[in-house]
């Protein structure tokens, strides 16, 4: 049988998704069985919860799981799609290298804030931002080579795709 491996992206998505609900449900038992909130329960559990976000960003690249406008996409011919989608990616690239940069920025001046119930310093909460935007540039990079090495593997992508979608409506 032959297994895919990971990027590690999934299992810092696990990770992250286990250790809210754990914090969620322990919250949870603690108000209502218990009668005694915990006050860093929920701010703990949101911030895991942007971490998560921006992790998974990345590995939802890694899966070609993003969503995208695919009725354009199917009127271009074969031969000029593949260079659309190498194009498409790097301009998507750029974008989230812009949007790492803004986000260390942004992440930097929010050093002096602290959370409420954590007294966490706010910039390791918004450092996920650029964060998982940089592991996504990483991954639109691999893919942006490896569809300069093959153009038609992005292509047989986007074939497959269509007649899985087509025999679902049959």
């Amino acid at each position: 049988m032959n297994k895919k491996k990971r990027p590690i992206e999934a299992y810092l998505s696990f990770f992250l998704l286990l250790s809210m609900t754990i914090i969620m449900f322990i919250g949870f038992v603690f108000r209502y069985v218990f009668n005694a909130s915990l006050s860093w329960s929920e701010e703990l559990s949101r911030y895991l919860f942007i971490w998560f976000i921006f992790i998974s960003m990345s590995y939802a690249v890694t899966e070609r799981a993003h969503i995208r406008v695919e009725a354009l996409n199917r009127l271009i011919p074969l031969e000029i799609r593949k260079y659309v989608n190498i194009f498409g990616k790097c301009i998507w690239l750029v974008f989230s290298l812009f949007v790492s940069y803004l986000g260390v920025t942004y992440a930097m001046t929010m050093s002096s804030s602290v959370s409420a119930a954590l007294k966490l310093p706010m910039s390791v909460v918004y450092f996920g931002i650029p964060l998982g935007y940089a592991l996504m540039s990483v991954r639109l990079f691999v893919q942006i080579i490896q569809a300069f090495k093959d153009p038609y593997l992005e292509v047989a992508n986007d074939l497959a795709e269509e007649s899985y979608i087509e025999g679902e409506e049959k």
